[in-house]
């Protein structure tokens, strides 16, 4: 039977980041995980970063499974399952994921008797929760009501009191089991005090609305000199492109690539030493392509 641990969290909490500390725990532990990651736009930018790490990664990109997808993920499991015979699957969804009918999909004939959830682990951004939850209150409760283990994550940048925001997700999702250490920090037998947490009843918390969001992939055709990139950053942040939620993809240097990974106020810029063909995506309610084409141009 294949152990399935479903990684949720809003957009740019930390998932992809936390799947490949946990791909990695299984493969020092002699298993053979696989990473299956869903893209709410058009760039498989995770699974490409996963790749780079060495593993199997699969992408499913250009919607959400909760509803245009399932076909989809169903058939991803399937055939991920004949091919690489893994013992675990690691599945990231997009960070707009919503709960409604995941479950199910898992209980269709060919799956439920090959597959099972094992852990369902949502990933709390311990710098972006208060505006998050204030601005996108309803994929934040669902998801966090949905855990059976909640991780918060970004805690070596935040400025946010922990007690008091462990004392929020408490409220939010009393059963779930809460682990707040730093990720650089992890080791052996954090990952087997996760894996082993006792399950409890998985309930659904429906509510599904998150079609106003929109994306944008643009093909980005000149380098970028330090000044550019550094307006570039502080346009995703001041409105300037949009109401975006996140941003993220590579852009070329004069010196580099460099991975951009933007999640509301917070930005972090990373040297990518894999190829890659720069490209952003940008995800928000509110895009203007017009300035973002302008600036780019």
């Amino acid at each position: 039977m294949v152990k399935i641990d479903i990684i949720s969290g809003f957009l740019g909490a930390g998932k992809t980041t936390f799947s490949n500390m946990l791909l990695r725990h299984y493969m020092n532990a002699g298993l053979c995980p696989v990473y299956i990651v869903n893209e709410f736009g058009e760039t498989g930018l995770d699974a490409e970063i996963i790749q780079g790490e060495g593993f199997q990664a699969i992408e499913i990109d250009g919607g959400c499974i909760c509803c245009t997808l399932q076909y989809d993920i169903a058939t991803s499991i399937k055939e991920v399952i004949e091919a690489f015979s893994p013992t675990n699957i690691v599945f990231e969804p997009c960070g707009i994921f919503i709960f409604d009918n995941f479950f199910d999909i898992l209980k269709q004939p060919g799956l439920y008797e090959k597959c099972e959830v094992q852990n369902v682990i949502t990933i709390v951004d311990s710098v972006n929760f208060t505006f998050a939850k204030a601005a996108y209150g309803s994929f934040i409760y669902n998801q966090i009501k949905n855990a059976e283990t909640i991780l918060l994550s970004k805690l070596e940048r935040t400025t946010q009191d922990v007690e008091e925001l462990l004392c929020d997700v408490k409220n939010i999702n009393p059963n779930a089991h809460i682990m707040s250490k730093i990720f650089t920090d992890w080791d052996a037998a954090d990952f087997e005090f996760l894996l082993n947490q006792p399950k409890t009843l998985r309930e659904e918390h429906r509510a599904h609305q998150h079609n106003n969001f929109k994306t944008l992939t643009v093909k980005l055709k000149q380098p970028f000199t330090q000044d550019k990139l550094d307006q570039f950053v502080s346009h995703c942040a001041d409105g300037t492109f949009g109401d975006l939620v996140r941003v993220k993809g590579v852009v070329q240097t004069d010196t580099q690539s460099v991975l951009v990974n933007i999640a509301m106020q917070d930005a972090v810029l990373a040297e990518f030493k894999r190829m890659a063909e720069p490209s952003m995506t940008f995800v928000g309610k509110k895009i203007k392509k017009r300035e973002i084409m302008r600036f780019l141009a």
